[in-house]
């Protein structure tokens, strides 16, 4: 079968499509033929040397996938070949067949797309852990996204509408990302290029403030989120794009009495969260119900990888990037 293989620590310019052997599914393992997979930050910084879990060269990336099931080991009984799942993946998914652990394998809806149902269990399920168990979200509340128009931040504005915020409001940092995340449901839109987010948060709500401040860029951007937070607000760090650490001041906390929470979905993951199936359950419901759905900015074919690589570094991309053989 063909891979996208590294075969050392390298930039996107270095990964080769080869053959190699097919896998064969463990006794509690799925083979799924690859339809489309997702690409995600940690797909670049892992391939780099970067990421903190070093695989063994040579290395296939790929965390997320969407298939069709192909064979399944002896000891499956949840799942049979010719299923549509979808599968999240410690690596391996840029390839044309990947073999997956059942317990991180998913059936999908009948009228979720194989790119769709690629695109979404990390960012979906992060924001809704993010929104629901850490920001504690209750109807009504208003909710900033930052960085609204990436993979993330596209899930975190559908997300909030759904589930009842009050008011949603995203930034961003050009026009197109901006006419993004009023498409996906928010109630307002900032350019943070041109615009001070701050005093336009301040004056969507009032002088109040937002309840949660949905971060995933970090660095000045939230330290300044602090400005704008509401009484008891909840500012959800969630990454730093950014490339720098926000610092935030404990007296200001105290003062203004809001919480600052971390948000590391994997973790939930890596301690089996019964909160997980729950998701998936409350998740699958909204996308058939038309209420969530995954926005897909780009495609490229596997061959591409570089170009998906970079496009994603840009910083242009809109939603997610997926890749498909």
């Amino acid at each position: 079968m063909k891979a996208v293989r590294a075969k050392e620590w390298c930039e996107p310019s270095g990964l080769m499509v080869e053959e190699i052997p097919q896998p064969e599914p463990g006794p509690r393992e799925v083979l799924i033929k690859v339809a489309f997979a997702s690409l995600n930050f940690p797909d670049m910084l892992i391939i780099s040397g970067k990421y903190q879990v070093k695989p063994q060269l040579p290395y296939t990336p790929g965390f997320e996938i969407a298939g069709v099931i192909e064979k399944i080991g002896p000891e499956i009984t949840r799942f049979a070949p010719g299923q549509r799942v979808l599968a999240q993946l410690s690596g391996g998914g840029f390839a044309e067949f990947a073999a997956a652990d059942e317990a991180a394998v998913r059936a999908i809806p009948e009228s979720m797309t194989f790119d769709e149902a690629a695109s979404f269990p990390m960012v979906y399920q992060t924001s809704y852990f993010g929104l629901v168990h850490r920001g504690r979200l209750q109807q009504g509340e208003t909710v900033l996204v930052h960085s609204a128009a990436g993979g993330v931040g596209l899930t975190a504005v559908q997300l909030a509408r759904a589930l009842g915020a009050g008011k949603v409001i995203g930034t961003a940092g050009s026009d197109d990302k901006l006419r993004a995340i009023l498409d996906s449901g928010a109630d307002a839109a900032i350019n943070y290029r041109e615009q001070d987010f701050v005093e336009i948060v301040k004056k969507e709500t009032n002088g109040a403030g937002a309840d949660i401040i949905y971060d995933p860029v970090g660095g000045e951007v939230g330290e300044r989120s602090t400005k704008c937070i509401a009484f008891e607000g909840r500012l959800i760090v969630v990454g730093f794009t950014s490339g720098k650490f926000p610092s935030y001041a404990a007296n200001h906390i105290l003062i203004k009495n809001y919480s600052v929470v971390g948000l590391h979905w994997g973790f939930y993951r890596n301690r089996n969260d019964p909160r997980i199936e729950d998701a998936w359950g409350a998740l699958f419901d909204l996308y058939t119900l038309g209420k969530i759905r995954p926005v897909i900015g780009a495609r490229f074919h596997m061959t591409e990888i570089a170009h998906a690589m970079n496009h994603l570094a840009s910083r242009n991309a809109i939603g997610k990037i997926v890749l498909h053989w």
